[in-house]
């Protein structure tokens, strides 16, 4: 196999020590936060500085234990893909 391939798989993206997807996701709503609470009510960023720095801090320990996590969200948003089933059965059945 090429090594390319085994290196990806073996080690997923990271920003910064963090899953690349959780902390996308982590700045993603942090930064629009607290560029609207500045604007409506004049709050100071350096609390919301701090705070994405410490969700940053939580996502690396969580990347230490689960370093695949950003994989395991992604593959958590197909799991509610309705599909219909070939047999009548109880429940959701993954079958095309």
């Amino acid at each position: 196999m090429r090594e390319e391939l085994l290196k990806a798989v073996a080690q997923p993206p990271k920003v910064l020590w963090a899953p690349m997807v959780p902390a996308i996701i982590n700045l993603g709503v942090q930064f629009p936060v607290m560029f609207m609470a500045m604007a409506a009510v004049d709050v100071n960023p350096l609390f919301f500085v701090i705070s994405i720095i410490a969700g940053h801090i939580a996502l690396i320990f969580a990347g230490i234990k689960e370093p695949h996590l950003s994989n395991m969200l992604r593959a958590y948003g197909q799991t509610y893909i309705k599909t219909t089933n070939l047999y009548p059965v109880k429940g959701s059945k993954f079958e095309p």
